[in-house]
């Protein structure tokens, strides 16, 4: 039995009631907090799925716009290829001449060879060792590479191995490891030297009478812009940079903005240079013979 007493007299209680009180407001509370909670937590749900819904939706927005992305992506590099390799197909010019060349003139040259009927007398024709040496210095002959594993393609059309289309190749590619010495095949000046789309880093050399030489695809320089080379100086190595399966040296022979077949000048010989100079008709071999002759002479008169 519990006694209170105020002012207002006593009242007496026993311990029963006031427990059964006491748990009857705990209850209350207890129910009152589930109640709030499961409002609350039926608000945050709500909440939760809404966050979910949009997440998704942002999710399937993202999945479209990197597919779309994607695909605008393979576009671009396809037309940059494609832009490549026209380029490719077209003649050089390299910084100041604008001229537009026909890919049949590195072939159909039946215009050149109306123009050139006295090159009969070449069959005739031979030249002094004093002659062809200063001939072989001064237009590129000889291989650029001592080493090399093989030739894997020539001058001719060609399905490209990265576009898978028949395109012109206007060149020679040498197989050979990262890193292999590319030696000057004449006396020149290096006219370019750095990166040049497909070609990756690219050097341009021009040489005496109107001939110059290409290398593409290279993995360093060994000269710079301006530099005067002599034949069998070291110029760059083999690389795989630019539009490249694999390491390789890409090499082209330009005589006057137009390309040449480099396999007969790689197989230049004392024995072979008569015949490469009837079957090559974009290259005004009288003329340029011819001046090389009063030149050598010249040079005979200065000695005496």
């Amino acid at each position: 039995m519990i006694t209170i007493s105020d002012v207002k007299g006593s009242k007496q209680y026993t311990l029963h009631q006031l427990i059964r009180r006491l748990v009857l407001w705990v209850i209350v509370a207890v129910v009152a907090i589930i109640a709030i909670g499961a409002v609350l937590l039926n608000i945050l749900s709500s909440k939760v799925d809404n966050l979910n819904h949009l997440t998704s939706e942002l999710k399937d927005s993202q999945q479209s716009l990197t597919k779309k992305n994607s695909i605008l992506e393979q576009n671009i590099i396809s037309k940059a290829q494609a832009l490549e390799s026209m380029d490719e197909q077209l003649v050089e010019i390299e910084k100041i001449i604008g001229l537009e060349p026909s890919i049949s003139d590195a072939f159909d040259n039946r215009a050149e060879i109306a123009k050139q009927k006295s090159l009969q007398n070449l069959k005739s024709a031979k030249l002094s060792v004093a002659e062809l040496s200063i001939l072989n210095r001064s237009i590129p002959t000889g291989s650029p590479l001592k080493n090399y594993k093989r030739i894997t393609d020539k001058f001719d059309y060609r399905i490209h191995p990265i576009l898978h289309k028949r395109v012109f190749h206007f060149g020679l590619d040498f197989a050979a490891k990262v890193g292999t010495p590319i030696y000057s095949p004449a006396d020149g000046v290096v006219a370019y030297a750095k990166r040049k789309g497909g070609y990756g880093k690219f050097l341009l050399i021009n040489h005496p009478f109107g001939f110059s030489t290409a290398y593409g695809h290279l993995n360093d320089y060994a000269v710079k812009e301006g530099t005067y080379v002599y034949k069998g100086d070291l110029i760059a190595y083999v690389g795989n940079t630019g539009r490249s399966t694999g390491p390789h040296l890409h090499y082209e022979v330009r005589y006057l903005f137009k390309w040449l077949n480099p396999q007969p000048f790689v197989n230049w010989s004392q024995k072979s240079y008569q015949r490469v100079m009837k079957e090559e008709r974009l290259v005004k071999w009288k003329s340029l013979l011819e001046q090389l002759r009063d030149r050598y002479m010249i040079k005979e008169k200065q000695n005496i």
